[in-house]
């Protein structure tokens, strides 16, 4: 399961760059995107499946290969320690809830009432993503379908991602929408006291900032110091201490940028480590804040390479019906989030067509700063941020 994590991770850092081309706050679900993309990885073939298993790492994964489930009469849905394998684990470890702590993914396919799929296919997306086939009528009653879609992610993130398929995003072409949806809840293990909330400057730039909700406590933390780029990490975990928020702050109030043009996932896996990581007596500020975020992927994911897919007459997903007239016309991820004094609620859904003093030592997050969630018993990163301006 560890190399289907870190070819997720990686992918998460490279689709931030790609994202961090645009001005303004970053928040996303790389575990979302890739689930729902691994599930039209099972039905891409030749060149097409290639693309899409480079873009998302996928060809570093013990036993993948870049048309799964085509070998030996296609009888099996992944190689051994193949990705989509890993990924039935992954799924299975992820989902939890309890009182104070909720994780879950879901992923749903919808297909065109009067097409036919190959049985090998929605035995896989099964099998291997818990996928079920929901039949729907997109030719004729395909507003009703669409609705029917958004439904069930805005069940499935309890009411945070509404309208994930907007208006005019399917229309009476379209043959399949494979959905994944994916919610978080959790209490801080230590919440921080409303009583010391108190307004205070978030700096935008260096001369320019507005003012924010400053939340505030004293406590120790894991925290770590990187002299090059210049910035601080601080750990916040999460009740139980199977997830955990990281916090990249840099020193200075404009470096965000060039954090990010420094951060790949061998760099957090580095600057994160024990050896860095060291638990200190801490004066935290960490503004409250919600981000509702919307990406059309296509022209990330091509940028990134997997250019066939999303072409028609190129495209090879005869492994879903096949037949090579299949393609992706549109690939939409919706995200949510809110940090409060009680912990984080975060959703976002994917549509495919060591020192101690007495006195603390203060991190202060009253500028940009990268932020990740992270499900420490996978080590997956479920969701990547930045929080540029209130």
């Amino acid at each position: 399961m560890t190399t289907l994590v870190d070819a997720i991770n990686k992918f998460a850092f490279d689709l931030h760059k790609k994202i961090d081309g645009t001005s303004g706050n970053i928040f996303f679900s790389p575990m979302s995107i890739a689930a729902a993309l691994g599930m039209v990885f099972l039905g891409a073939r030749g060149d097409t499946a290639k693309q899409m298993e480079k873009v998302l790492h996928f060809n570093e994964v013990t036993g993948s290969g870049s048309s799964p489930g085509s070998a030996e009469k296609d009888t099996q849905c992944d190689r051994p320690g193949g990705p989509h394998i890993q990924f039935k684990a992954l799924l299975a470890a992820i989902n939890h809830h309890d009182k104070n702590f909720e994780l879950s993914i879901a992923n749903r396919l919808y297909g065109e009432e009067k097409y036919t799929f190959l049985q090998q296919f929605l035995h896989c997306t099964k099998e291997m993503y818990h996928a079920e086939l929901q039949k729907v009528d997109f030719e004729t009653k395909t507003e009703e379908a669409r609705n029917q879609i958004n439904t069930w992610v805005e069940k499935q993130t309890n009411g945070k991602i509404t309208d994930l398929m907007a208006s005019g995003s399917i229309d009476t072409t379209t043959i399949l929408v494979l959905a994944n949806a994916i919610y978080f809840k959790g209490n801080w293990k230590s919440q921080f006291d409303k009583k010391l909330t108190k307004e205070a400057p978030f700096w935008i730039n260096e001369n320019q900032s507005k003012n924010v909700p400053m939340m505030n406590k004293e406590g120790e933390f894991n925290v770590a110091y990187i002299q090059n780029p210049s910035l601080q990490i601080l750990e916040l975990p999460y009740d139980k201490n199977e997830m955990s928020m990281f916090i990249l702050l840099p020193d200075k109030k404009g470096g965000a940028h060039q954090v990010e043009k420094e951060l790949t996932y061998a760099k957090f896996q580095e600057w994160t480590s024990s050896k860095n990581m060291q638990k200190q007596k801490v004066d935290i500020y960490v503004p409250k804040f919600k981000l509702e975020e919307t990406y059309e992927l296509n022209k990330l994911l091509v940028a990134l390479g997997m250019t066939d897919v999303f072409t028609r007459g190129k495209a090879d997903l005869s492994g879903m019906s096949g037949s090579k007239n299949l393609f992706v016309s549109k690939a939409i991820h919706k995200s949510y989030v809110v940090v409060n004094e009680e912990g984080t609620e975060a959703a976002a859904a994917t549509g495919v067509g060591v020192s101690t003093t007495s006195m603390p030592v203060q991190i202060r997050a009253d500028h940009p700063f990268i932020f990740l969630i992270r499900n420490n018993k996978t080590q997956s990163i479920l969701f990547l941020g930045r929080y540029n301006s209130p």
